[in-house]
């Protein structure tokens, strides 16, 4: 009897300790760094006929979010890269698309301040390791 009465108290503790240590948190990211203003995310629609792979790109400082249309992105020839920037600048998101004949990997990467998005072209890009 004194066990039940000891797990749900260790419980609420441990729930209070959670929630007061998110509060001491400032706005975002490491050390008051605010969160990025651009959110990718990614999932495909699989069905026995057809796969799609939708992305929406969602504007975190007001919620605005919208579809975005894969077929008008520009593609990466060759590697990735791009200027040096600080940690975090990128976001990349992939996912496969499966249908009992086919099926196809594809990713995408979002620079998390200006919102910009390219296709990558897996098949061009370096491996790792070398």
């Amino acid at each position: 009897m004194q066990l039940t009465r000891r797990v749900p108290t260790a419980l609420a503790l441990a729930l209070a300790l959670a929630t007061a240590a998110g509060c001491g948190r400032s706005g975002g990211g490491a050390a008051g760094v605010p969160p990025p203003p651009y959110a990718l995310s990614c999932d495909s629609a699989d069905t026995a006929q057809q796969s799609t792979l939708f992305c929406v790109r969602t504007d975190t400082r007001n919620g605005d979010v919208m579809v975005v249309d894969l077929d008008r992105l520009p593609i990466t020839s060759g590697a990735s890269r791009a200027a040096d920037e600080p940690a975090g600048t990128y976001q990349t998101i992939c996912d496969s698309t499966v249908t009992p004949t086919k099926s196809d990997f594809r990713c995408l990467r979002m620079h998390v301040r200006t919102g910009e998005i390219v296709v990558l072209r897996l098949a061009e890009l370096p491996h790792w390791p070398r």
